[in-house]
C-alpha cells in the first residue's frame, strides 16, 4: 500500500555535524538545536557548508519522551 502524502528523495553523500534530542519536535527546540550545533561547529574549526536539517524519527503515537530527533548541519570535508 503507498501513501501519496508519503515522499523519498536521495540526498548525496556528505559530511555532517548532528545532535540527537528526544522530546516533541518543535520550532522552538529546533531553532535552539541549530543555534547551539553551528556554535559547535565553529568551535571545532569546521565551516558549514550548507542548510540545517532536522530529522523526526519516530511515529506520531510514540510518547513524547521516547520520541528521537536529530539536528544536522552539513560540513565542509
Amino acid at each position: 500500500m503507498t501513501d501519496p502524502r508519503i515522499t523519498t528523495r536521495e540526498i548525496p553523500g556528505q559530511l555532517v555535524a548532528a545532535t540527537r534530542f528526544s522530546g516533541r519536535w518543535t520550532t522552538r527546540a529546533f531553532e535552539v538545536r541549530s543555534t547551539a550545533l553551528g556554535r559547535a561547529v565553529a568551535a571545532a574549526g569546521f565551516q558549514p557548508a550548507g542548510a540545517v536539517r532536522y530529522a523526526r524519527f519516530d511515529p506520531p503515537w510514540k510518547p513524547w519522551f521516547l520520541r528521537r530527533n536529530e539536528v544536522a548541519l552539513p560540513v565542509a570535508e
